[in-house]
């Protein structure tokens, strides 16, 4: 992607444009003709695309510096921010944990920082700063992407990039002088440690950074902390029995605690291929790997311990299956199915030394269960309702962590006694230092057009009473199985305390309710994902919680879909739009970064059946010259790799330039940013202010209201 720093960008030139001009600047019109399989479709902005065009940047400089007077034109906006700002200033959060060799291993973002850093705290109960990616010079801004512990927890893989950009690089720290290794491993994926804890194995990417062939021909590589000999390549398309595309994702992990290694084949699909071979044989890359499922298996995770390999399948199941089989010699047609009381929706598993633990789903809230050798299933107590947001564990010292949020708790980091299902709070960070008990979740369902209930919920002030006056900001997303869950906004409470209401809707595209949901809102079923948001809203109205003069409907990354699918279907129904880094033109997949995920979408675009379905889901093709659409604000990042910044671009100049209404269409640019991922703790104060009072704005809030030019 394109790397450029905001100083130099924001120029007085566009900021005096922008100032001086009373609408924001028209982009050209140099329309593209392409036909899909005899359809003729026009394509006004396809010089966005490549970021070359000498119009590209001065066009985004002087719109988001347009963007940016109408903000600061907002009499209430400086003290939202500053609210805001203190929130999230004074809260420590923690991220990811681990637990390894006696230490835990833990990602803070400490109260006043901008930006995480990886602690550890040892067995006595000391803790540290292990790495900050300040530290590394020269290099631009970095942050840190990821990281995992080796098992003897001596050394920590990192993954760290330049902000916004998530291309990472490689190194290792050493935990007891906490220094960096001499290694350095660019356009890399971290995937797993070796049971020895001496190499690492990662994905490589061969191509140019922010182009399509960024992911193309990938290869799972190891390296070896020894350094000695080049790194192996471990599986290779075509051979050894491993069948994948180039374009598919291609990796291989190690566990500590087994002595098989599995080949994993994945693309935009929640479901995966899945290989196995002897780990000693495959770390010196000629392993003859054998099948254990096909993408018609429906596998969509799988987990080792020992000689068992568990796997959870979809075949046949919405809400899935935990089977065992031998990790040796996997026959998925005898593998033993794993019982679980109902008919919960199955979200991950974790192997432990005495069975295993299952993540579930039932409706938006989480669940979890202890699975005994015996394979009695308990339920294991959690100490509020929320999103259980991931497992981690330690076989050799049986010890569990288990992270968990809601809507008014941060993300919780508890040591779980796996013998009696006990919870203890590990205290990595300390409770927020601001009330939180003065806001309540409601929760509700409508019945869609086609009679299909979709629930919702509302995030509110205690106490508050909406009505058709009420600002409501409606979020949905419906994509990749994706649940809508509970989790914690620290910069959300300051649009509560103005009498907002969130609503978050689980449209079908999700994974609420296993499989079939998902499935009812992807591809060619798309449309139930925008209706669904449509009729939620619809019943909100009939409601009386808000009114389509009071609600601001928002799309974020694959939600652009549901969202400009929505306003352009019904554009009377909303007081405004937010296009949150959205995807909003799939059909020019081919011209980004990310376009191995276009399975989710009915692509890639192969025949005429293909192009018919994606394009009946194209948000920036079916804008409508003449209609009066909502106001709309769109939201980007110049250094985005997932959606890329012609997606949000060429929608905003469309919608301008189509729509009826004299409301506004927005389009705000952070220069520095990229899909939100790495993005300072300042940077997302500021894009969440911008939207948030964008909702109370077109909400009716009277101390949001831009004074008459």
């Amino acid at each position: 992607m394109r790397r450029l720093c905001l100083s130099l960008l924001l120029s007085v030139t566009a900021l005096a444009m922008a100032v001086a001009s009373a609408q924001p600047p028209v982009a050209k019109v140099e329309p593209v003709v392409d036909a899909y399989y005899g359809t003729p479709v026009t394509d006004p902005y396809r010089w966005m695309e490549s970021g070359d065009d000498p119009d590209w940047i001065p066009w985004l400089q002087a719109q988001g510096a347009y963007t940016q007077t109408v903000f600061a034109s907002l009499p209430a906006r400086a003290a939202f921010l500053a609210e805001v700002a203190a929130r999230s200033g004074e809260l420590t959060s923690v991220g990811s944990a681990e637990l390894a060799g006696g230490r835990v291993f833990h990602e803070i973002r400490a109260a006043g920082e901008q930006d995480t850093k990886l602690m550890v705290r040892e067995a006595d109960g000391q803790t540290r700063v292990l790495f900050d990616p300040r530290q590394i010079q020269g290099e631009g801004d970095q942050v840190l992407d990821r990281w995992m512990a080796a098992p003897d927890g001596r050394h920590v893989l990192l993954a760290v990039s330049r902000r916004g950009t998530e291309h990472s690089t490689l190194r290792v720290v050493e935990v007891e002088q906490g220094g960096l290794l001499p290694l350095s491993i660019p356009h890399a994926m971290a995937l797993s440690w070796t049971a020895d804890s001496r190499g690492f194995s990662y994905l490589k990417f061969l191509g140019a950074p922010g182009t399509p062939a960024y992911f193309v021909g990938n290869e799972p590589r190891l390296h070896r902390l020894d350094g000695a000999g080049d790194d192996v390549v471990l599986a290779r398309r075509g051979r050894g029995g491993i069948i994948a595309r180039a374009e598919q994702f291609l990796v291989v992990a190690f566990d500590p605690s087994s002595d098989t290694a599995l080949a994993i084949v994945r693309d935009g699909r929640s479901e995966v291929a899945l290989y196995q071979a002897d780990a000693a044989q495959a770390a010196t890359g000629s392993a003859a790997w054998t099948p254990v499922a096909d993408f018609d298996d429906v596998i969509v995770d799988a987990a080792l311990q020992g000689d068992q390999l568990y796997l959870i399948s979809k075949k046949d199941a919405s809400g899935g299956r935990v089977l065992q089989t031998s990790a040796r010699a996997p026959n998925l047609a005898h593998a033993k199915a794993v019982a679980l009381p109902g008919t919960p929706v199955i979200e991950s598993m974790l192997p432990t030394r005495n069975g295993l633990l299952v993540r579930t789903l039932e409706g938006a809230a989480s669940g979890l269960w202890r699975v005994g050798s015996d394979g009695a299933a308990v339920r294991i107590a959690l100490p509020f309702e929320g999103q259980v947001s991931w497992l981690q564990g330690d076989l050799p010292s049986g010890r569990v962590l288990v992270a968990m949020t809601g809507w008014f708790t941060p993300l919780t980091v508890f040591a779980l006694d796996v013998d009696t299902g006990a919870l203890q709070d590990l205290a990595l960070v300390p409770p927020p230092p601001f009330d939180v008990d003065g806001y309540e979740a409601r929760t509700g369902a409508v019945d869609a057009r086609d009679g299909v209930q979709v629930p919702y919920t509302l995030v509110m002030r205690k106490g508050l009473r909406p009505d058709a006056r009420t600002p409501v900001l409606l979020e949905a997303y419906g994509a990749y199985g994706y649940p809508a869950s509970p989790r914690f906004s620290a910069r959300m409470l300051a649009f509560f305390d103005r009498g907002g209401v969130y609503a978050v809707a689980n449209v079908r595209g999700g994974g609420e309710f296993g499989r079939d949901w998902h499935y009812a809102g992807k591809a060619a079923n798309k449309a139930n994902t925008w209706r669904d948001a449509i009729d939620v809203a619809e019943g909100l109205i009939a409601a009386r919680i808000g009114s389509s003069e009071t609600m601001t409907l928002l799309g974020t990354s694959a939600g652009g879909v549901m969202l400009g699918g929505a306003i352009n279907e019904r554009p009377d129904l909303f007081s405004g739009a937010i296009a949150n880094v959205g995807f909003m033109n799939p059909v020019r997949y081919v011209s980004e970064q990310n376009y191995a995920d276009i399975e989710e979408w009915g692509g890639p675009i192969t025949d005429a059946a293909s192009f018919k379905t994606m394009y009946a889901l194209d948000p920036y093709q079916h804008i409508r010259d003449g209609v009066d659409y909502p106001a709309t604000l769109v939201v980007s990042g110049l250094n985005d790799p997932r959606a890329a910044t012609f997606h949000s671009a060429k929608y905003a100049a469309r919608l301008a330039a189509a729509t009826a209404s004299a409301k506004p269409v927005l389009l705000r640019i952070d220069f520095d940013a990229g899909h939100g991922m790495g993005s300072s703790r300042s940077q997302l104060d500021a894009v969440w202010t911008d939207i948030f009072a964008f909702a109370l704005w077109q909400g009716g809030h009277p101390a949001f209201r831009p004074p008459p030019r």
